[in-house]
């Protein structure tokens, strides 16, 4: 009985602390998820090199760097420029389109209620990102931080992984190290997977905007491939500026790009997306949401962004460390 008691105790404390450092967990978590990304490239490339792995890693960096720097130099400018335009030309849009819906008796009242419950929700999201920004690290700390640690974990993972183990009972040690490798390739599987789904909707997005001439296609499209990294949600976060920014040309305008992004997200997730999860990860869908739901609810945007990384772990964590380990072992003795 007092066994149990201290281990309940234990369990308590462990979770009342893990609640108090959230933030810092889930930027671990990301610091994870980029090296598992970084070892995957690296080790590719010292496969087809025969180069040590070290080398690979720090030609991968340097190879990233590079093209980041001379995407930017190339064409920082212009999205720098465009970006501002976006903004604004946002702003105008959705100003005039309030307006529009103002002037109706129904869209008066729809606009006081709607006006209620946007000015609640910016409140608890500005409250949210001011304490962020003005944490300890901050927003920019928080994303050194995190390319920093991945280096690190990357560039010797066995020395995380032997100090993961350790807190373990030497019995269950065996099966650990096996699930925390299968966990790290779900989450190499699950990275290619997402970057080759938000390029393809980037390409497909930006030649469809620039086909119908609307104006600031680059920005759009560089903007609906990076929200795609969070499923569902993302998609829809990214169609709303560009058809705001194409009613500002037309109301026929913005029909033809909804329909532009509707069409591209039904080839997504029809097409796209199966093609790529064949080699990659699949995740279910209605599991994706609610996990999007409940950690950006408890840990805010940042848990939004990395719920489906987080899914994709767990399922793997608890598939093979429970259920295949305790549930389905013929002795039922659970070691």
């Amino acid at each position: 009985m007092d066994a149990t008691l201290r281990a309940l105790a234990v369990g308590a404390a462990l979770l009342l602390v893990a609640w108090a450092l959230r933030d810092v967990l889930l930027l671990a978590f990301a610091a994870v998820l980029a090296a598992c990304a970084l070892r995957l490239a690296s080790d590719r490339l010292s496969t087809a090199t025969r180069l040590t792995s070290g080398w690979c890693l720090a030609l991968v960096v340097t190879a990233l760097l590079l093209v980041l720097g001379l995407f930017g130099w190339w064409r920082g400018g212009v999205i720098a420029a465009q970006a501002t335009d976006l903004g604004d030309n946002f702003s105008d849009r959705a100003r005039e389109l309030w307006t529009q819906v103002g002037q109706t008796s129904w869209g008066a009242r729809l606009a006081d209620q709607a006006r209620d419950a946007v000015e609640s929700s910016l409140a608890s999201v500005g409250g949210y990102l001011t304490g962020f920004a003005r944490s300890t690290l901050g927003i920019g700390g928080s994303a050194l931080l995190v390319g920093v640690a991945a280096l690190f974990i990357a560039a010797a993972p066995g020395t995380y992984v032997d100090g993961a183990l350790r807190l373990l009972p030497p019995r269950v040690r065996g099966r650990g190290r096996e699930v925390l490798a299968a966990t790290g390739r779900a989450l190499q599987l699950w990275f290619l997977g997402q970057l080759l789904d938000m390029l393809v909707v980037a390409v497909l997005i930006g030649a469809g905007l620039y086909l119908l001439g609307v104006p600031l296609a680059l920005t759009l499209a560089l903007f609906a491939g990076l929200l795609n990294f969070v499923p569902f949600i993302g998609a829809l976060a990214g169609a709303v500026p560009a058809v705001l920014v194409a009613f500002g040309q037309s109301p026929s305008q913005a029909l033809w790009v909804a329909g532009l992004f509707a069409v591209v997200q039904t080839l997504e997730g029809n097409v796209i997306a199966p093609l790529i999860q064949r080699r990659t990860v699949s995740l279910p869908p209605a599991l994706t949401l609610f996990s999007q739901t409940v950690l950006g609810t408890l840990f805010g945007p940042l848990g939004l962004i990395l719920a489906t990384p987080v899914m994709a772990a767990t399922l793997v964590a608890v598939r093979m460390a429970y259920v295949e380990s305790v549930l389905e072992r013929p002795d039922g003795d659970g070691a």
